[in-house]
């Protein structure tokens, strides 16, 4: 998850507003709803990255899945993003907009290199991924952390305030939720992550062709009943629904990003026709891309 944008990606690249190896976010719902509209939310569809994320939650609104777990958002709770996991963030379109709070969640995301500093064996632990804790504590330094999200200027010696609260939360979680990753994810789900990884970048860079479930399954060698199954069972959702929505999002970026039509759009993305990325932008934003771009700020 980076800075919340709607593009799919199999892999993500961090970028890390300070000299410090961790990166603070605040989503906001001014920025997840566009004119407070429920309907033109941008979902964070599948993604993994080397660092580990901590989210906090101040609100009830949406779920976040990781490993193709779904773990239901709840103010106080805390979501772990492994190493390397697959994830992603649902909005469940419902709370009213009035209802939520301005700050959704509080996101950590830590380099991988800095935490092998201090964890020698990282690559054989598993954080648990989701739990609300005992000590107060660990909410206190989440919001402490949010005060300096998004990149904002540290005044001098701020630096080693930020890493001490780090460090600290870092504590807290290892002590008490830290376990042997073959203990938590045996070796069968560990390569079905990787699998999925790959189906995910595949899918990234393919699907603006003519790609489908039934080309994808031969890519990868498996039938297209056996990949069908193993897809849903491990994603959640079919292969079809998860590369329509890709092709979506797409079509969103291209809508804020450029002047082309929304015929030049659809093939861009994938589609056979604009009839078919109009049908489908509805069916997933609720509006048509055209109602999508003229309702973008500036």
């Amino acid at each position: 998850m980076s800075d919340l944008s709607t593009k799919d990606i199999s892999y993500e690249v961090v970028h890390y507003h300070t000299e410090l190896p961790f990166k603070i976010l605040n989503i906001h719902k001014k920025d997840l709803y566009p004119n407070k509209d429920l309907s033109a939310v941008s979902d964070v569809l599948d993604h993994w990255h080397n660092e580990l994320e901590i989210v906090y939650s101040y609100s009830n609104d949406g779920i976040y899945y990781t490993d193709g777990i779904a773990h239901p958002m709840k103010e106080g709770l805390f979501i772990i993003v492994n190493s390397q996991s697959i994830h992603k963030v649902i909005s469940n379109r419902i709370t009213p907009y009035d209802k939520l709070p301005s700050t959704l969640t509080t996101v950590l995301q830590i380099s991988d290199s800095f935490l092998r500093n201090y964890i020698p064996n990282f690559d054989e632990l598993y954080f648990i991924p989701a739990f609300i804790p005992n000590d107060n504590r660990l909410a206190e330094i989440m919001m402490d952390l949010g005060q300096y999200a998004d990149g904002k200027p540290l005044n001098k010696y701020e630096n080693m305030r930020l890493l001490g609260l780090v460090h600290e939360l870092l504590y807290y979680i290892c002590k008490d939720n830290l376990s042997l990753k073959d203990t938590e994810l045996p070796e069968k789900s560990r390569k079905n992550s990787d699998i999925l990884r790959k189906i995910i970048s595949y899918t990234e860079e393919n699907y603006a062709g003519a790609i489908n479930e039934m080309s994808v399954a031969k890519a990868f060698g498996y039938s297209a009943s056996y990949f069908s199954r193993f897809f849903r069972s491990n994603m959640g959702i079919t292969y079809k629904e998860f590369l329509t929505r890709m092709r979506v999002n797409a079509a969103k970026d291209s809508l804020a990003q450029t002047h082309k039509s929304v015929l030049e759009i659809a093939m861009d993305c994938g589609f056979s026709d604009s009839r078919g990325l109009i049908n489908m932008f509805n069916k997933y934003e609720g509006i048509t891309p055209l109602q999508y771009r003229k309702n973008i700020p500036g």
